[in-house]
């Protein structure tokens, strides 16, 4: 099995409703090694971010981080997303309870299997 590094998303800003920011490609297992917040504006902002399965849809049975509340400028690590798997067609999803007021970043290793 080939694991490769790769930055999942390279910087977004988060909208105001669950969108999706990473879908794992086909044939592939990603893994989450780094995924961070952040603020961009001068006013607090809460994020959530899910991960869903294949087929699914963004809900509480996902979700990993709830409506966080970020301070103006405030960067925030989603410790609860690092090691997280996604199989072939899992996405990574989030919102911002302000759009284009939070940017996401997240790396990882995609598995080829």
């Amino acid at each position: 099995m080939q694991r490769l590094p790769k930055r999942l998303v390279d910087g977004s800003q988060l909208t105001a409703s669950a969108a999706t920011y990473y879908t794992a490609p086909a044939n592939t297992l990603a893994t989450i090694s780094a995924c961070t917040l952040t603020n961009t504006t001068a006013g607090a902002i809460t994020a959530t971010v899910y991960l869903v399965a294949s087929g699914g849809t963004a809900g509480v049975t996902n979700c990993i981080l709830s409506a966080r509340n970020l301070a103006a400028g405030e960067s925030f690590n989603v410790g609860s997303a690092i090691g997280q798997t996604l199989a072939a067609a899992g996405t990574l999803q989030a919102l911002a309870s302000s759009g284009t007021s939070i940017t996401l970043v997240a790396s990882g290793y995609e598995s080829i299997v």
